[in-house]
C-alpha cells in the first residue's frame, strides 16, 4: 500500500492531523460532557472520525500507529511527543487544503481503515 517514504511521511502527517483532531474532541468532551447525560450533538461526516471518538483508546491507538509507521521510515526511535510536535499545525492544515483542523473530516481518509 505505502511503497516509499513519501507515502510514508504523508500517512504519518494524516494519522498526527487525525490525531490532532481527536485528542482535541476528546478534552472538548471532558471538558463540556463528563458530568453530563448529554452527548455531541455534532457527528463528523466521516465515519473512521466518528468511530475513533466513540473508541475508549483512540489516543493511545493513533499514537501506536504513527509509531508503527515511524519504525516503517526506518527513522531512529523518538518519543510519541517529538514526532508529533515536529509537525506543526497549522503547517500541515496548509499542505493538506485544509482552513482549520475540524476539516481533517474532508480528507480521503476511509483509504486508512485497512492500514489501522
Amino acid at each position: 500500500m505505502y511503497k516509499d517514504q513519501k507515502d510514508l511521511e504523508e500517512l504519518q502527517e494524516i494519522l498526527i492531523l487525525i490525531y490532532k483532531l481527536i485528542k482535541q474532541e476528546k478534552l472538548y468532551e471532558k471538558f463540556f460532557f463528563e458530568d453530563s447525560e448529554l452527548e455531541r450533538p455534532y457527528k463528523y461526516k466521516n465515519s473512521l472520525i466518528n468511530e475513533l471518538l466513540e473508541m475508549d483508546d483512540s489516543i493511545d491507538f493513533l499514537e501506536a500507529c504513527i509509531q508503527e509507521v515511524e519504525e516503517l521510515k526506518e527513522g531512529p526511535e523518538r518519543p510519541i511527543n517529538d514526532i508529533v510536535e515536529e509537525k506543526e499545525t497549522e503547517l500541515l492544515l496548509v499542505k493538506y487544503g485544509l482552513a482549520y483542523l475540524e476539516e481533517v473530516d474532508k480528507l480521503n481518509i476511509e483509504v486508512f481503515r485497512e492500514y489501522l
